[in-house]
């Protein structure tokens, strides 16, 4: 596994449990969204994962290497961009890389190739030789990818990586994310609050809330999980004399909602409505987005907070 943790726990000095009892197992080449609000405890998480902070309880592996015990290996292949980074203001873009490059210890020549490669990709070749105080704040993030992507690690932290930029460089960085996955086989772990942002990019899943991780896996098997199932929308004038017969739910004045298992089940309904003489303006098949789950599941957590 890329990340293996096991009862990983983290209590802060005055108390506060930021993390309780988290098993999580990431796959290598998996794009795994970190999904919760601020407070959550993603931040928490990538720090411990990244040997910045020392764990409470528990254990965590990077590759086979102990977060606690191995930071050299977890430093030399893991990197980390933070919400709140921020690279020198008063060295320029190649300055940076070249500084950051050397701090991984590696050789000059690899570093500003590594840098024309990155720099290219994330489309600040041109500025290469500007001071970062003249960069917009979307250049800056985009230097901040680059800078951690600089020593070509195997696991990537990314802490709500397209903040500030607009959507063409985000697309651009979600396209680089992407290609480093299944192409390269690089691991990210991306923290965010974005649930829609998320589920456009990563294709597995966890939810952090309090600092427990209540579900992790991909959609679909979230929705196993859960049993959340799709449901069809019907509109008709006719159809709420079939909503008990159905066990659907009569809306709207002239919506029925059907909770069905799977797409296959929605031509037998539509059979059967319109042999008995239903009368069917329009049929609709929602899915639960993401969205949708998570806040189910928080619900489920935690009925009271809901209103239940």
């Amino acid at each position: 596994m890329a990340i293996q943790v096991r009862g990983l726990g983290k209590t802060f000095a005055n108390g506060a449990a930021a993390l309780q009892d988290i098993d999580l197992e990431v796959a290598p080449g998996t794009l795994f969204g970190l999904l919760g609000p601020n407070g959550a405890g993603k931040t928490t998480m990538v720090r411990v994962l990244n040997g910045v902070l020392t764990a409470s309880a528990g254990s965590a592996r990077i590759f086979g290497h102990d977060v606690a015990t191995d930071s050299i290996a977890i430093h030399r292949i893991c990197g980390v961009m933070t919400e709140t980074a921020a690279p020198y203001e008063n060295l320029t873009g190649a300055e940076n890389l070249e500084l950051f490059g050397g701090l991984h210890g590696l050789a000059r020549a690899e570093v500003v190739a590594r840098s024309d490669e990155l720099l290219r990709a994330l489309d600040l070749a041109e500025h290469r030789a500007k001071q970062v105080k003249h960069y917009s704040t979307g250049m800056k993030r985009r230097l901040l990818i680059a800078r951690a992507l600089l020593h070509r690690p195997q696991v990537l932290y990314l802490d709500e990586p397209t903040s500030g930029l607009d959507p063409e460089a985000a697309l651009q960085v979600n396209q680089l994310l992407g290609q480093l996955a299944r192409r390269d086989g690089v691991t990210v772990l991306l923290c965010t609050h974005q649930l829609k942002y998320a589920e456009s990019l990563c294709t597995h899943f966890g939810f952090l809330d309090r600092g427990r991780l209540l579900a992790t896996g991909t959609l679909a098997e979230l929705l196993l999980q859960h049993q959340e199932a799709p449901v069809l929308d019907l509109r008709g004038p006719n159809l709420h004399t079939y909503a008990e017969a159905l066990g659907g739910t009569w809306q709207d004045h002239d919506r029925l909602s059907l909770p069905v298992q799977s797409e296959t089940e929605v031509p037998a309904v539509l059979r059967r409505l319109l042999g008995d003489g239903a009368e069917v303006y329009e049929a609709r098949l929602r899915q639960w987005s993401l969205e949708d789950l998570y806040f189910a599941v928080v619900a489920k957590q935690h009925p009271a907070a809901s209103g239940e």
